[in-house]
């Protein structure tokens, strides 16, 4: 059973459509993972949600997450 070049193509892009939510939602798992606070872990969240799009942002999350 060989996939078609559109089956591949499908994948690839599910795949990738996976990958770049994990990588937008990394500051959210890193801020539960951190014991940061329920309102905290909620801005961190919608920053990322918001933000995400936009390498400065999704950095400023990401950093809010991590910090003590």
């Amino acid at each position: 059973m060989a996939l078609s070049p559109e089956q591949i193509l499908i994948i690839k892009y599910i795949v990738a459509g996976l990958a770049l939510c994990a990588i937008i939602l990394a500051p959210a798992y890193l801020a539960a993972k951190n014991d940061k606070g329920k309102a905290d872990a909620m801005r961190i969240r919608v920053a990322s949600w918001v933000f995400g799009w936009t390498g400065i942002g999704w950095l400023l999350a990401l950093f809010w997450a991590v910090k003590k």
